[in-house]
């Protein structure tokens, strides 16, 4: 990465955690192939002139999504094949590739920059078998749709979404997906910028017949049909926060307190144990 962030990094005893990306375009652009950690495993991951948001957070406060990330290399310790939906530059689909080599991910992202990204992240890791990659948006249906993006000059660190104008997309759901192999779908990660209870629905047989653990965004306007349809399949979840706690706290979604402009990580399993 750039020497010149890291001497400054070292120089300026800012409290980083406190900081955001807008604070961090400020500061001197991290550019090149960075070193990730969670746990046990160590991966790069490409990085242009601040690009993207992931890389950044972790070089400037050490532990991005400490927890979620720990919490998915765990689920996906077990053979089988896992969904990362909304894949953006494959941090959860390496890690679930990592984790165990014979697992089988299934990555779907709308972004075609973010795609070709994970590609060449994949690449850079030799991770060139197990992956199928599909770009598109998943959903509560299959066809067409549009889908809004946000870019500005850290375009990969923003997400985007459906909407009913914008750039024609393909949308799936999940339970559409042809999947030639006998194994067990095992997990799934959804990220998709407040489509992700559609997602679910999208996926509802699968999670009937597979109980699959989940690692989900969840905001104010959709926890209440999240909790809903976790708690009809006898899902108990967590709130996976850094900023909260240093592991898991069981939470019911419905009392669970989310300002207007924030997400949060909620872990659903069908365990009772984390």
């Amino acid at each position: 990465m750039t020497k010149e962030a890291e001497i400054f990094k070292s120089n300026n005893q800012f409290d980083y955690q406190k900081l955001s990306m807008k604070d961090f375009n400020k500061f001197p652009i991290l550019s090149g192939i960075y070193s990730f950690s969670v746990d046990k495993i160590v991966f790069d991951l490409i990085c242009i002139k601040n690009d993207d948001a992931s890389v950044v957070k972790n070089f400037w406060q050490g532990n991005y999504d400490k927890l979620t990330l720990t919490k998915w290399l765990k689920i996906t310790e077990k053979e089988g094949i896992y969904f990362d939906i909304g894949s953006h530059t494959g941090l959860f689909t390496i890690i679930g590739l990592l984790s165990n080599p014979k697992n089988f991910l299934i990555s779907i992202e709308p972004s075609f920059t973010n795609l070709g990204r994970m590609r060449s992240n994949l690449r850079l890791n030799n991770l060139f078998k197990n992956n199928s990659q599909f770009l598109g948006a998943a959903s509560n249906y299959s066809g067409e749709g549009y889908f809004s993006s946000h870019f500005d000059n850290t375009m990969m660190s923003k997400g985007g979404h459906i909407t009913s104008s914008g750039e024609k997309i393909n949308v799936i759901k999940l339970d559409d997906i042809s999947i030639k192999d006998n194994r067990e779908i095992r997990g799934i990660k959804i990220d998709t910028e407040g489509e992700d209870y559609k997602v679910l629905l999208g996926a509802e047989n699968i999670i009937k017949r597979f109980k699959p653990e989940i690692i989900i965004e969840v905001r104010e306007k959709n926890k209440l049909e999240i909790f809903e349809f976790l708690l009809k399949y006898n899902y108990k979840t967590w709130l996976i926060s850094d900023k909260v706690n240093t592991k898991a706290i069981p939470t019911e979604l419905s009392k669970l307190q989310i300002t207007s402009t924030a997400s949060v990580n909620v872990y659903a399993t069908i365990d009772c144990e984390t």
